[in-house]
């Protein structure tokens, strides 16, 4: 369900409301799995540019719990470009993230403790698993899809365009996996490579 349009009065703090809890129950596979459904509920609706949310992706994964931080900034920068207050779309955003796990956790951790040790409960999970890292990698390669932008694409396009972010990519996995680079490193050596190539792109 994504409610669709442009929409005047309360309607759109409604449906800003009812995107970001859907995107909220939908978290098999931990974060970059909500990352295209946000997109989806806020750029496909037309109520922030894709330079906007890439933008404040990038920020936002720089700091603990990066996805509800991301639902706060979206829900903040909808809010004000439908002519409300900030504020309240922050809130907004962050209700509708974290009221699904809050009330799923609450309402089923009684049914949990009685049947999380069946042994047909531990083999769904193993699927499931399975299933979350197969929507991981589609979220990735989503992002990588349209996380290059310039002056000639503006609506973001395919990192692989510029050979010197698969190099950073690259270089981030490798360093990761292979060295055991820690992330906030990893993030730091970024922004100095990408700033590294806006120097020498402007210059």
């Amino acid at each position: 369900m994504i409610l669709r349009g442009t929409l005047p009065g309360k309607s759109l703090l409604f449906s800003l409301f009812a995107n970001m809890y859907l995107a909220g129950t939908i978290i098999f596979g931990g974060g970059p799995v909500v990352i295209p459904l946000l997109r989806e509920y806020t750029v496909a609706e037309g109520w922030l540019s894709t330079r906007d949310f890439l933008i404040g992706l990038a920020i936002a994964q720089a700091f603990p719990g990066p996805n509800f931080n991301f639902a706060v900034y979206l829900g903040s920068l909808t809010a004000i470009n439908g002519g409300y207050s900030g504020a309240a779309g922050a809130v907004i955003g962050f209700v509708g993230m974290f009221a699904p796990g809050l009330i799923t956790m609450h309402g089923t951790i009684g049914v949990w403790n009685a049947i999380r040790g069946w042994r047909w409960v531990k083999s769904s999970l193993r699927g499931i698993n399975a299933a979350a890292v197969g929507l991981i990698y589609t979220a990735v390669y989503g992002l990588w899809q349209t996380g290059y932008m310039d002056g000639s694409y503006q609506r973001g396009t395919n990192l692989g365009l510029d050979p010197w972010w698969v190099v950073v990519t690259a270089g981030s996995y490798v360093g990761g996996y292979w060295f055991g680079v820690s992330p906030p490193v990893a993030i730091l050596v970024g922004a100095v490579m990408g700033l590294v190539w806006y120097g020498v792109v402007s210059a």
